[in-house]
């Protein structure tokens, strides 16, 4: 609906908009899947009288073949179907292009496939028309008909294998014609991966260090695999124009199998509506807005999602460390305030409770009256899913009004600017592991071939999250065997369905949760709590029925 809505502003206020064909085709998309036929068909007819030499001509009449079809509109239907022919019909199969579910053009009465011809007579499927009304009158019992049909056939495309066919039906010998018109070979290629990045302009240096790390995952993958993967990389300037004119390419022009990329959020989203509308997987690994994936069932986000990480630290909580009493505070703005209810929803299911919720203006610095609102309701952990910038400011001052709990946070907190500022204050304050889901030799990989002296500091943890997801891309890519993208789509997604972390245990955090300590980020030490959790385990499955008695945390997470 939002696609709709600013497609029609920017159609109505931008009339010279360069790239027009994009946002009418989009628009086209949206309505289908709003089921508005009737809208998408106006955004069709404006896309031909406006559009008449994009490269998305094709898939635009395509829809138009659709909508019609869902308004019961058939002869507008086959309109559309000889525009795609006529533009280019060498790249056009008949027993493909003309069958959209029940339907053919074979299905149309013999008085529509005469307007057909009458509004098309130059048209290279005008002979197959003539030849299936002339089928369709002889169907119909009128000879008469026929042989006048007939006859016009032949005065228009004498030599036409179509009219020699018709010629058959009126004789008694029938024969099923071969659908000549085969389509091209398929344009993409297996073994091509896009990059989006913004190579220039003013993130050029963390832009140059993002397709760096995907060229280092490439050569990894490529040892491993034995495989011959290559990038194609396109500029985006970091500007959402950019993700999308460079998406369109890396699509259209290139036929890459997925793409990987933007750097940002804003160039990220618009790349991801036009990847999805060409039915290429695009792979987020920093874009910091955890609803990108909903744009389409082809986005994908490896980094760590809002849902993954609550429910993380919601089990952390409850489960291993015992705690029962939970406080958020949160700035008021909207990702913030998502993050806090699906925190609160998490322990709440797993039976704690959320005793205290503050929040704050996101430009705030002064935060004494929340935290001690807060510390009034003595909660043992307190969650915030602040920023590395509001966390430097946050951080001290928790510490300074002896907040008493357990600092919980996401996993943006694998910060080194934030270990500096603020590690020693925050100490044992725990947090996802920014790396939860991949491989430990990954990491190896990238701490051995990155030449982090060649970038600022970080751009160091950026690239790392690169390396990871473009290394995460090519072993499913290699692993599923996909050679097209629907392929690659469907195996993208069964992976992502399975990135979950169950509470069976405390080696279940050791690799997904990191905490500071003594001034350094360190993996959260689980065997800790390995007795803990064996006691727990024994006393909750005792046939006496005896109740799990109160069990003393280790003193590390102690809050004061």
């Amino acid at each position: 609906r939002k696609v709709l809505d600013i497609a029609a502003n920017l159609l109505d206020y931008y009339p010279n908009f360069a790239r027009r064909d994009e946002v009418l085709a989009l628009a086209v998309t949206a309505a289908q899947n709003l089921e508005e036929p009737d809208r998408a068909l106006v955004f069709v007819e404006e896309f031909r009288a406006r559009c008449p030499g994009s490269p998305l001509t094709r898939e635009v009449l395509r829809h138009g073949v659709e909508a019609a079809l869902c308004g019961a509109d058939s002869l507008s239907a086959a309109q559309y179907l000889i525009h795609i022919h006529d533009r280019d019909p060498e790249d056009f199969d008949l027993a493909v292009e003309e069958q959209t579910g029940d339907w053919s053009l074979a299905d149309l009465r013999p008085d529509q496939l005469q307007q057909l011809m009458l509004r098309n007579p130059g048209s290279g499927l005008m002979p197959y028309l003539g030849f299936l009304q002339v089928k369709g009158l002889l169907a119909a019992g009128d000879q008469s008909g026929a042989s006048i049909a007939l006859k016009r056939l032949e005065a228009d495309a004498p030599d036409d294998d179509w009219t020699k066919s018709a010629l058959t039906l009126t004789e008694g010998e029938a024969t099923a014609f071969p659908r000549q018109l085969s389509a091209k070979p398929a344009t993409g290629q297996a073994d091509l991966v896009g990059v989006l990045s913004p190579l220039t302009g003013r993130y050029a240096v963390l832009g140059n260090a993002f397709y760096e790390a995907a060229l280092l995952a490439v050569k990894a993958a490529n040892v491993e695999t034995g495989r011959d993967f290559r990038l194609q990389v396109e500029d985006t300037q970091g500007d959402p124009v950019g993700g999308v004119l460079g998406a369109r390419q890396l699509c259209h022009e290139f036929g890459c199998i997925a793409v990987l990329g933007s750097l940002m959020s804003a160039p990220t989203i618009a790349a991801a509506v036009v990847t999805d509308f060409y039915g290429i997987p695009l792979v987020s690994p920093t874009a910091t807005n955890d609803n990108i994936w909903q744009l389409g069932n082809t986005v994908f986000q490896t980094n760590l999602t809002g849902v993954f990480e609550t429910r993380l630290l919601a089990q952390l909580g409850v489960s291993l460390l015992l705690k029962q009493r939970y406080a958020i505070i949160h700035a008021d703005d909207a990702e913030s305030r998502q993050q806090a209810e699906l925190f609160a929803a998490a322990v709440t299911e797993l039976g704690a409770e959320v005793v205290a919720t503050a929040s704050f203006p996101p430009q705030q610095t002064d935060f004494k009256d929340a935290i001690l609102a807060l510390r009034q309701e003595r909660p043992e952990v307190i969650f915030t899913p602040a920023t590395v910038d509001q966390m430097i400011l946050l951080g001290p001052q928790l510490d300074f009004y002896r907040a008493g709990a357990l600092v919980m946070g996401l996993s943006g907190w694998n910060s080194e600017k934030l270990l500096e500022r603020a590690g020693t204050i925050l100490e044992r304050a725990v947090f996802p592991s920014d790396l939860a889901l991949f491989p430990e030799h990954w990491t190896d990989e990238f701490n051995i071939a990155w030449q982090g002296e060649n970038y600022p500091r970080e751009a160091t943890n950026l690239a790392q999250r690169v390396f990871q997801a473009m290394r995460m891309l090519l072993d499913t890519l290699h692993q599923s065997g996909a050679q097209t993208s629907s392929q690659l789509t469907t195996a993208l997604r069964s992976r992502f369905n399975q990135r979950d972390i169950e509470a069976d245990g405390p080696e279940s955090f050791t690799s997904s949760i990191r905490m500071f300590s003594g001034g350094r980020n360190v993996t959260f030490p689980g065997e800790v709590f390995t007795e803990t959790w064996a006691l727990m385990r024994a006393f909750a499955t005792d046939s006496t029925g005896l109740e799990l008695p109160e069990q003393e945390d280790p003193s590390i997470f102690d809050g004061e």
